[in-house]
Parts: C-alpha cells; sequence; structure tokens
C-alpha cells in the first residue's frame, strides 16, 4: 500500500508511553531468513504488549496470546465490522466476515452446508489428483517458482470446483483477487474489487433461480431470518467466498514449503512418517501465523490500565500469537510432536474459518505428494524468496530447485 503523507495524532486517550511505531503494510522483499518472525521478537523485545502506533489511520496492536484471544473469542466487544486497515481501505463489506452476532450466525449458515466434512472429504480426490499434475507438470525440470506453479494455482481451482465456475476463468480471478488483496496502491484495491463485483453480478443472473447445488447457488436461495436475501447481501456473500479460503492457503503453503526446503531433518521427519503431517500444519501454522485482521472497539473499556474508546481499531496478528513465549514453551522452536499447537491463524469463537478443514486438507494433500516426488528440495540459490507484509504475510515468490531425476 502506498506510503501515508499524514500520520494522525496520538488521541488523548493512549499514553506516549504506548505509542510505537509500526506499519503493517510492507512493499515486498527479498528475504533469507524467517523475516516476519524476526519482527515479532524485536517487538516482544521492544514494544509494550499493547501499544498504539500512528500508521495506517492510528490503530492499537495487540502482541501476545491473551490478548489475541481476548479480541477473537468475544465479537460482541471486538467486532469484525471492519478487518484492514486502515479503515474504509475497500469499497464492500464482506457477509458474513464483518458481520457479528445473530447475523453472522444467520449468514455463516447459509454456507456451511458448503463446508460440511462430508462435502469437503469428497474433494480428496479432485485435491489429489490435481496436486499430481502440478508437481508432475514441473518434476523433471528440476526446478519450480512455487507460488506461481503450485500454491496460488492448487486453492483457486479447487474453489473453483466448489463453485462449479469455468476453468477459463482461473486467470481473471487469480488477478483481481490479488489486486483486491495485494494491492500496491489503494486505487489497484478499488480496481481488483470492481472487476470482481462485474464478475460476480453476472454470476448472479445465471444462478438466479438457485437451482444448483455449488456454494454460488446455495447462496442465490439462501434465507436469513425468514426471509430471502437482498441483492446487496447475496452479493457480498459471494465477494468473501470468492476471496476467502484463497489467500491464507497460498500464505501458509508457501512458508511451509520454504521451511522444509530449509529445514531437512523436519523434511525427513514427514517423509518416514506421514501420520506426522497433520500436526505439522498446525506446528507450523502456529510457528508462521500468516493471518490478520482488525477488530472496532464497540464500547469503552478498560483492559490492564489502558482506555480503548469506542471505534478504536485494534491489529490482530496472529504471528504475534504463536511466538509468545507466555503460551507456549520454545516458541522459537519447530517441534512436530509439540503437545500444545492450538494457534490463531484459523480465528476463534464464533468467527472461526468456516473452510478451515479444507485448508488442512489441501495442505496435507500438498505435503504428502510433494515429498513423496520431490523428497529432497531446496531454496534456490540464484534467487531469493520473495515475502509481502500486510493483512496476509505472504510468499509472493519462491524458487525451489531439486535433483533432476535421470
Amino acid at each position: 500500500m502506498a506510503e501515508e503523507t499524514v500520520q494522525p495524532v496520538r488521541p488523548d486517550h493512549v499514553p506516549a508511553d504506548r505509542v510505537y511505531e509500526y506499519d503493517l503494510y510492507e512493499a515486498p522483499r527479498e528475504v533469507t531468513s524467517d523475516y516476519q518472525i524476526d519482527i515479532v521478537r524485536r517487538l516482544h523485545r521492544e514494544a509494550p504488549d499493547i501499544f498504539w502506533t500512528p500508521k495506517n489511520g492510528g490503530h492499537w496492536v495487540v502482541t501476545r496470546a491473551r490478548e489475541i484471544d481476548m479480541c477473537q473469542r468475544d465479537g460482541e466487544l471486538f467486532s469484525m465490522q471492519d478487518v484492514v486497515l486502515p479503515a474504509g481501505a475497500k469499497p464492500f463489506i464482506n457477509i458474513p466476515l464483518e458481520t457479528d452476532g445473530p447475523a453472522h450466525s444467520a449468514y455463516r449458515n447459509v454456507l456451511q452446508p458448503a463446508f460440511t466434512p462430508a462435502r469437503i472429504m469428497q474433494l480428496e480426490r479432485d485435491i489429489r489428483a490435481l496436486a499430481i499434475e502440478l508437481i508432475e507438470g514441473f518434476v523433471d525440470r528440476g526446478e519450480c517458482e512455487f507460488v506461481g506453479e503450485f500454491s496460488a494455482i492448487l486453492p483457486i481451482e479447487i474453489f473453483m470446483q466448489l463453485a462449479d465456475l469455468p476453468k477459463s476463468d482461473k486467470a481473471d480471478l487469480m488477478r483481481w483477487a490479488d489486486a483486491s488483496v495485494h494491492p500496491r496502491t489503494l486505487e489497484e484495491r478499488i480496481w481488483g474489487y470492481g472487476q470482481m463485483s462485474a464478475y460476480i453480478e453476472a454470476l448472479m443472473a445465471e444462478r438466479a433461480d438457485g437451482a444448483r447445488e455449488d456454494v454460488i447457488s446455495m447462496i442465490m436461495r439462501g434465507q436469513v431470518f425468514d426471509r430471502e436475501m437482498t441483492h446487496e447481501e447475496r452479493h457480498s456473500m459471494i465477494l468473501n467466498v470468492l476471496l476467502g479460503g484463497l489467500d491464507t492457503v497460498m500464505a501458509t503453503m508457501g512458508v511451509i514449503a520454504r521451511f522444509l526446503a530449509t529445514h531437512p531433518d523436519h523434511r525427513r521427519q514427514l517423509r518416514e512418517d506421514h501420520a506426522l503431517i497433520p500436526r505439522a500444519i498446525d506446528e507450523l501454522m502456529r510457528f508462521y501465523g500468516a493471518t490478520g485482521t482488525a477488530r472496532v472497539v464497540t464500547r469503552d473499556i478498560e483492559h490492564d490500565g489502558i482506555l480503548f474508546r469506542k471505534d478504536d481499531r485494534i491489529l490482530i496478528q496472529t504471528m504475534f500469537h504463536g511466538q509468545d513465549e507466555r503460551r507456549f514453551d520454545n516458541p522459537d522452536i519447530v517441534d512436530f510432536n509439540r503437545k500444545d499447537v492450538r494457534h490463531a491463524t484459523f480465528g476463534q469463537g464464533k468467527h472461526r474459518c468456516i473452510g478451515a478443514m479444507l485448508a488442512r486438507l489441501e495442505m496435507r494433500i500438498f505435503i504428502e505428494e510433494w515429498l513423496q516426488r520431490i523428497p529432497e528440495f531446496d531454496v534456490a540459490a540464484d534467487e531469493c524468496a520473495i515475502l509481502e507484509r500486510g493483512m496476509v504475510n505472504s510468499m509472493r515468490k519462491l524458487k525451489l530447485v531439486w535433483p533432476r531425476l535421470g
């Protein structure tokens, strides 16, 4: 996002010793280490546990698991009504993500049939076939650009099956979603949302009768509070599901691939014991915590001597949660046998990610099929990985190399 030209003045209720300059957005940069985790550790050393930053419109940041749990679990006090910073940074509301209480439950119930365990497990064969197809497409080359050739493709193609969308739309959807979620400027975000909006309008006209069994048709025939949903509600829900699971899965696959490429002992553990893979996924999601949301304070409240005012914004970044030594023993160590891997990356409480099971399934199959076909691999020495920080911390480029067979 573009640099702010004018920063807000510190509000009267923010103590001077609680101000710490922190910008969650950063232009894509080359990385040779876990750069985002280095930031977490620095802030845990230097910054107050709860601080206010003048960046991105001015907002609070909570950096410890206790407060992150509090904010994620109490949607009545810490509302999801505007989850992106700065406030008003996007032109639409995302339903059900940016709703609370009974409204959130009602909208979520419309989507729930598409994400039941039985429905998700029906996708396993297709996910596995696609993962194999993608890997087989580059395995003989001895290298790939992991993001562009795998992690950005698999989740969107699987979602397109859930939504019964034509494969020919994939390239456009990827480009528009990327502009919406990872814009270089506010204008690019608005353009991305605008393109998605026009696509959704055409889709709504095509599926108006709601007669099919895809997730879009479920939305078109869904009801809330014993009434038909409005055009605007349906549009917003379709936008939410189009953007929903793509970025988190892509981002997490990227950090998992980079970690396994640079940690051969952990890679060997998973090769030798596939039963460890589900726990390894949760441990790596704890370690990296790629996701973030903003919360809006709904009434004045005091917490640990700090006054949060109504309408204050609070940034929740799950990377702080997983690296909190007050919650996890040796949080800086990745341990696939760790007993407590309860992370915050999928959210908590009523807003827990509805697509978490699908995301885990996609990541498990990725690791299983990758290690079977490419047991040894590394990050290319001639090209640094590129990381972008923001509401989601995402690998934007990751070149991997391995010995060519034969």
